[in-house]
């Protein structure tokens, strides 16, 4: 039972890689992450037409350089960075509604104040950011279509006082309780990515996790060498970051992946055609009625499209699992507990 679900697991990891390969092409090509980063910050500054403190933002020099190209509302964005430091938007977000930095000399000089005494410029000089940050939060707050990045500006700066260091921390922690939110979301449309690439590949490939089953308990020769690779596997590569990695980098784990399921003869596939029909709407129905025989074969299907939306770093968790609980049960299996020598007088 356990080299069956260890090849189950197996196969189940070889079209996860598959298919979660595929799922990062077409979602890098749509930059997908850049959009739902950038639906993310809409939500958070409460700028549903990108044209207010989303565009500032975009176009400030700290996020600037990220992409190519100017942030435009009214072109396609395919160029927006897929990852902003918060640190970055920070700064660009708190420059952007007051612009105070850009106002202020860059130096330390010593002057006199009222009281008497000497008190270093820079002392003045956050007084009037933070000065400048109160006034534009809450003219933020007043105005009924910013209040809901107004309100929480205000409260942040109230809770900094006049530590504009401390208002640049509450503002990067604000941001990236955000992006745990929009993490999220994009975990969630990888799923339903790989949901649909999973049952394309499952009806494509008539990959069938009832029949694979079936033909793994029966066929102990081909459950061994399927056992054999599943453990040389190493940890496979999961949905790349949109950094350090090139397409055709993925397109040949891709093809690794397919060819070692056709390598191990594992039972996918569809059958040779009919030979006696002739036509195309003679084989159409040849093939329905083949299914039509086997109704556990959608459910196979289903089975598999579920199996291959959970992704290839499951699996391989789950295959490391069953691994280490196999080596624990087989050394058992060959040792048998010995019976006690002594033996009791009667």
């Amino acid at each position: 039972m356990l080299d069956i679900a260890i090849g189950v697991v197996f196969i189940f990891l070889l079209l996860s890689v598959f298919a979660t390969t595929i799922a990062e092409l077409i979602l890098s090509s749509l930059n997908m992450r850049g959009k739902e980063l950038l639906l993310g910050i809409q939500t958070l500054l409460s700028d549903e037409s990108v044209t207010g403190l989303v565009q500032k933002v975009y176009n400030h020099g700290q996020v600037y350089g990220l992409f190519r190209g100017e942030f435009d509302p009214k072109k396609k964005r395919r160029n927006l960075p897929s990852y902003i430091p918060s640190e970055n938007f920070a700064i660009a977000l708190l420059d952007s509604i007051a612009q105070p930095f850009s106002e202020l000399k860059p130096h330390a000089a010593q002057v006199p104040p009222v009281g008497g005494g000497l008190v270093p410029t820079i002392v003045q000089q956050t007084a009037t950011i933070t000065q400048a940050f109160k006034t534009a939060a809450t003219a933020l707050a007043e105005n009924a279509d910013t209040e809901k990045v107004g309100k929480p500006l205000m409260s942040m700066i109230a809770m900094a006082g006049d530590d504009a260091t401390k208002l640049q921390k509450s503002v990067e922690a604000w941001y990236n309780s955000a992006m745990d939110r929009v993490s999220g979301w994009y975990k969630y449309r990888t799923l339903r990515v790989l949901f649909g690439i999973g049952l394309v590949m499952a009806v494509a490939m008539n990959a069938d996790t009832i029949r694979i089953v079936r033909q793994l308990s029966k066929d102990s020769t081909m459950r061994q060498s399927i056992v054999a690779a599943a453990e040389a596997t190493k940890n496979p590569t999961g949905p790349n970051d949109g950094t350090g990695e090139t397409i055709d980098k993925r397109i040949n784990e891709a093809k690794h992946s397919f060819d070692e399921i056709n390598d191990l003869g594992i039972p996918v596939g569809w059958p040779p055609g009919d030979p006696n029909a002739k036509t195309p709407r003679e084989k159409i129905a040849k093939c329905f009625d083949w299914i039509t025989a086997r109704p556990s074969m959608l459910l196979g299907w289903f089975l598999t499209a579920i199996a291959i939306s959970l992704g290839a770093p499951f699996w391989f968790d789950a295959l490391n699992k069953i691994m280490v609980v196999r080596s624990t049960v087989k050394p058992r299996e060959k040792s048998h507990d010995e019976g006690s020598k002594d033996k009791s007088k009667s």
